[in-house]
């Protein structure tokens, strides 16, 4: 038994000898394993459940608490719109992670 999904086939094509794409009779199984990835195959927890509403347009949902604020951080700084750089740049447009 396969840890890979079941996918219904309705025309798969594969490279041909001349590096051509060519439609293929029988069945090409790859995987990204077959490229040199790590796949993991363990089953994943799922995800929390989510209350829906009542009604269309009618947010009558409990309040969710956050389970955690994680490690994230911004991507460009907090700055005031007329804001410049030394160099006279809008500040508010200045990735934080450029190279």
């Amino acid at each position: 038994m396969s840890d890979r999904p079941e996918i219904e086939i309705q025309r798969q094509s594969a490279f041909g000898e001349d590096g051509q794409l060519e439609v293929t009779e029988t069945s090409v199984e790859t995987s990204l394993e077959d490229f040199g990835a790590d796949v993991d195959h363990r089953g994943r927890d799922s995800r929390l459940d989510r209350p829906e509403a009542s009604e269309f347009g009618v947010d009558d949902r409990p309040e969710v608490a956050q389970s955690s604020i994680g490690d994230q951080s911004t991507l460009f700084a907090d700055t005031d719109a007329d804001q410049q750089t030394l160099v006279g740049d809008e500040a508010a447009m200045q990735c934080l992670f450029e190279d």
